[in-house]
C-alpha cells in the first residue's frame, strides 16, 4: 500500500512561519523597543527618530508593484534571498549610525527589502501553492508575525539591557543569516510547478469539497470603483487602521516606560500581546470567514479601539495586561482585516489591482501616524491626547467599513444575485 505523505506546500507554509516571524518582526514590531535606549544615548527626539519607521513603510510602498512583478518573472530564491540581505544591511548599518541621516539611510534599505522578504512575498507564494485551504494556509503563515514577537522579545530586550542597543542590531542581523536565509534558498519555493507539483486542490490533494454555490460579488474595475464614494470611504477607513494600529505597535513600549513600568515588564507585555496575536491572526480570519465581514470588523477594530483608551490607564498592573490581551486581538486589525475585507467588500475579479491601492492607504497610515504621534508627545510632553484620537479613528473606521461593505452589497445586480 502507497504510504501517503504530506503535501509540500505544508513545509512551505511551515518555513514562511518562521520567515514572516523574523523578517517582519524584527524590523518592523520590535522598533519601539529601540526608541527610548536609542534616542537617550544619542540625544535624538523620539519624533526624528520615528521617521525611520516611515521611511520603512513609504519605501515598502513604493517597492510593492516592482516586487509582485519581480515575484512573477524570477524565482524566490533571488527575490526573497536578495531582500533579505537588504534588511541585514539596514540593520547593520543601524548599528553603526551615529546621526539621524545615517539611521535614515539604512531604514531605506530595510524598506527596500521589507515586502520581498515578508507578508507581500509570503502572500503570493501561498497564492501558488494552495487552491483549496488557501486562506487557512495563508493564516497560519501570518500567525508567524505574532509568533517571532512571541519568543523573540525578551531576547531582543535582554540584548538592548545587557550589551547595549549596538549589539542588539547586530545579533538580529545575525538572526537573519543564520536561519532565514537556509529557509528562502534551500526550502521556500515560489510554485509547486518548480517540484513538478500540483496547487493544493487539484487531484488527489484536496479535500472532498463543498456543494456550495460561490456567493454574488461585486465585480466593478478599480478605474469605476474610484468614481464612486464608498470606495473613498473604505480607503480612508483602511488609513485610520494603518495610523492608529501603527502609532500604538510603534509608541506603546515607549510610553510604558515613561508611566512607571521597567523595560522587562514592557517587553514581557509586548512579547504577550505578539504571542496572542499569534492566535489572533488565525481567530479573526476565521470569524470572517464563518460570521462574514461585520461580525470580522468589529472584533479586530472594534477591540483595537477599546485596547487604545485602556492604554490610557495603563499604570496600573491590571490596565497594563488587559491592555495586551485586548491589543493582542486587536492589532491583527491591521494585517488580516485589509486582504479579507478588500475580497468581502469589492470581489475577487479585480482584486488584484484593488488590493493594490488598500495596501498604498493602509502603509501610508502607518507611515505617518507614528512620527505625528511622536511628535505630540514631544511637544506636549505625554502620549494621551494622541491615543484618544486614535481611538476615535478606529471607531470611525469600524462605522465606514461595515457601511461600505453593506453598500457595496447593494451595487450587485439584483438578477445576478438571485441566481446565486
Amino acid at each position: 500500500m502507497k504510504k501517503k505523505t504530506t503535501f509540500f506546500g505544508w513545509w512551505i507554509v511551515a518555513a514562511s512561519v518562521v520567515v514572516l516571524g523574523l523578517t517582519w518582526t524584527l524590523p518592523v514590531s520590535f522598533f519601539g523597543l529601540f526608541i527610548k535606549p536609542v534616542t537617550t544615548d544619542l540625544g535624538f527626539d523620539r519624533a526624528g527618530f520615528s521617521v525611520c519607521s516611515t521611511i520603512v513603510a513609504l519605501t515598502a510602498v513604493f517597492m510593492s508593484p516592482f516586487v509582485g512583478r519581480w515575484m512573477s518573472k524570477y524565482s524566490s530564491r533571488l527575490i526573497m534571498g536578495c531582500s533579505v540581505l537588504f534588511i541585514i544591511v539596514g540593520f547593520l548599518g543601524y548599528s553603526i549610525s551615529t546621526s539621524l541621516p545615517m539611521f535614515y539611510i539604512f531604514a531605506f534599505c530595510i524598506g527596500l527589502g521589507l515586502n520581498g522578504a515578508a507578508i507581500m512575498a509570503v502572500s503570493i507564494i501561498m497564492k501558488n501553492w494552495f487552491i483549496e485551504k488557501r486562506g487557512l494556509a495563508t493564516s497560519i503563515a501570518l500567525a508567524g508575525t505574532g509568533l517571532g514577537g512571541f519568543l523573540l522579545s525578551p531576547v531582543v530586550n535582554m540584548l538592548i539591557l545587557d550589551y547595549g542597543w549596538r549589539i542588539a542590531y547586530r545579533g538580529m542581523a545575525g538572526i537573519l543569516v543564520v536561519i532565514v536565509l537556509p529557509l528562502v534558498i534551500f526550502i521556500i519555493k515560489k510554485s509547486p510547478e518548480e517540484m513538478g507539483l500540483e496547487p493544493y486542490g487539484t487531484g488527489q490533494q484536496a479535500d472532498t469539497g463543498s456543494s456550495k454555490a460561490k456567493p454574488a460579488e461585486l465585480e466593478i474595475p478599480l478605474a469605476q470603483l474610484k468614481g464612486k464614494s464608498i470606495f473613498w470611504i473604505y480607503m480612508i477607513c483602511i488609513a485610520f487602521v494603518g495610523f492608529a494600529g501603527g502609532a500604538v505597535l510603534f509608541q506603546a513600549p515607549a510610553y510604558l516606560v515613561d508611566i512607571g513600568h521597567t523595560p522587562t515588564v514592557v517587553a514581557n507585555a509586548v512579547a504577550m500581546y505578539l504571542g496572542i496575536a499569534t492566535f489572533g491572526k488565525i481567530l479573526l480570519g476565521n470569524v470572517f470567514d464563518v460570521k462574514g465581514a461585520t461580525a470580522g470588523v468589529l472584533l479586530g477594530c472594534g477591540l483595537m479601539a477599546v485596547c487604545t483608551i485602556v492604554l490610557v490607564f495603563a499604570q496600573s498592573s491590571m490596565m497594563l495586561w488587559l491592555f495586551v490581551a485586548l491589543h493582542g486581538i486587536g492589532t491583527c486589525c491591521g494585517t488580516v482585516t485589509p486582504p479579507v475585507l478588500t475580497s468581502k467588500t469589492f470581489g475577487s475579479k479585480y482584486y488584484g489591482e484593488i488590493y493594490g491601492m488598500t495596501n498604498l492607504f493602509l502603509q501610508f497610515g502607518m507611515a505617518v501616524g507614528a512620527p505625528l504621534v511622536a511628535t505630540y508627545y514631544d511637544r506636549m510632553g505625554s502620549y494621551v491626547g494622541a491615543w484618544y484620537v486614535c481611538a476615535f479613528m478606529m471607531v470611525l473606521a469600524v462605522a465606514g467599513l461595515i457601511y461600505t461593505n453593506i453598500a457595496a452589497r447593494r451595487l450587485i445586480p439584483k438578477n445576478k444575485a438571485c441566481a446565486e
